[in-house]
């Protein structure tokens, strides 16, 4: 079954001074951009079509990669399926590393 199609509003823009484009309030609030933020553009056959292009710290730049957001969700997964273990203390749950 096809999704259904949504009424989507269109905003008309203009090209000012020095090629400077504004984006309409309700879709920089919908989008959650923000003055300084980054948009990635590209070009798709005869559009331009902008995207928010949040950044993120070097230091949490190893949780978004495929390997940990995988780790991420086969311990969700665990989890819900009671696949867990409770320990008392540290000292326990280090012996429990060492027995897997």
């Amino acid at each position: 079954m096809p999704a259904p199609k949504r009424n989507i509003k269109t905003h008309k823009v203009s090209v000012q001074k020095r090629n400077l484009i504004s984006i309409p309030r309700e879709i920089r609030e919908r989008l959650k951009i923000s003055e300084g933020d980054v948009l990635d553009v590209k070009i798709e056959g005869n559009k331009i079509v902008m995207e928010p292009y949040k950044l993120i710290p070097s230091s949490q730049a190893y949780f978004w990669t495929e390997a940990t957001q995988k780790d991420m969700l086969e311990a969700k997964e665990d989890v819900k399926a009671g696949r867990v273990r409770k320990f008392e203390n540290a000292d326990e749950f280090v012996k429990g590393l060492d027995n897997d």
